[in-house]
Parts: structure tokens; sequence; C-alpha cells
């Protein structure tokens, strides 16, 4: 078994543990870290748009007292769930840090361009290391969101994707 099917693996068991057993392991999943955000009400459009799309969102971060939406594919989870939450991510939200700390967690970053080592992904060419945007904008966020969760739906694309990340 080579490192990305031993990721894959370990991404599906992860999934079950921290989602449900009869989580299919072949769903994305999302990570959002909202751990240090002083804004956190700019995100609840956003996690709004990802439960309309159906999309299973991990979310950490996020005070006790913050009335934050819920639904059926949004899932907050206590800080104590940071590394689980990691490993069983296939892509994550980032709100500023480098891209590289996520990619050597074997998850696809989704950040800011900011041209140090950032490469969007484009799939005709099959070149690239994460989703990226322009502007912190919680519209330009979910565009890249939504490029991510429908390559995640070509496996061929997606391995590809990986591969150059666990590179």
């Amino acid at each position: 078994m080579d490192r990305y099917q031993k990721l894959l693996s370990e991404k599906a068991k992860c999934k079950r543990e921290l989602i449900g057993k009869m989580f299919f392991p072949r769903t994305p999943v999302l990570l959002i870290d909202l751990s240090g955000v002083e804004k956190i009400e700019s995100f609840k459009d956003l996690l709004k748009g990802l439960e309309s799309i159906h999309l299973t969102t991990l979310i950490l971060g996020v005070p006790h007292d913050a009335e934050m939406p819920i639904g059926k594919f949004l899932h907050y989870l206590p800080d104590v769930s940071r590394d689980s939450a990691f490993r069983a991510a296939d892509f994550v939200i980032m709100q500023d840090g480098n891209p590289d700390t996520v990619r050597e967690r074997g998850c696809v970053p989704i950040s800011q361009l900011d041209g140090d080592g950032t490469l969007d992904y484009n799939p005709l060419r099959e070149k690239g290391n994460g989703f990226y945007f322009k502007n912190p904008t919680k519209w330009e966020m979910f565009a890249a969101i939504v490029r991510a969760a429908e390559t995640y739906q070509f496996p061929y694309d997606w391995e590809n994707l990986v591969r150059e990340i666990l590179k």
C-alpha cells in the first residue's frame, strides 16, 4: 500500500470515528478552524451555504456563547478534537498561516493566494497544490470550496492533487 492509499484509509477511519459509523468514506469533509477569528459572525452565511450544498463540515474554535447555524452537515467540535479533525478532513479553510502545514497533514488547503508556493489547482493541466482565492470574502471562499468539492468528485483529479501535495 503506497502513501496515498494509506492516507485514504486513515482518513476514512477518522471520518467514521468522528462523524459516525455509517459515514461513507468517499464523502468529502471540509474543516474550518475559527480559532482566533475576530468576527465569527461573518462566517454564518458561509456555513449556511455549506449546509445548503450538503457539504460535511467540521468546525473548530467556536465560543460556547456564539449562536451559529445548525444543520445535518455542520459538526461543531471541541478544540480537543483538533488532531482528529485534521486527520479526517480532505480540505481545510485557512484564515492565515502557511498552507504547507495543512499539506503536511494530507489535506488540501483552501486559502488566500499569497504567491509564495501557492499554485491554484487547474484540472486541465493537472497542476496545483490547493484552491485559492484573491480576497478573503465569504463569496470567494465559497467559490473555492465549491471548486474543491467538485474536484473531489473526480477521483483521478483528486488523486493527482493529493499526490502532488504529498511530494
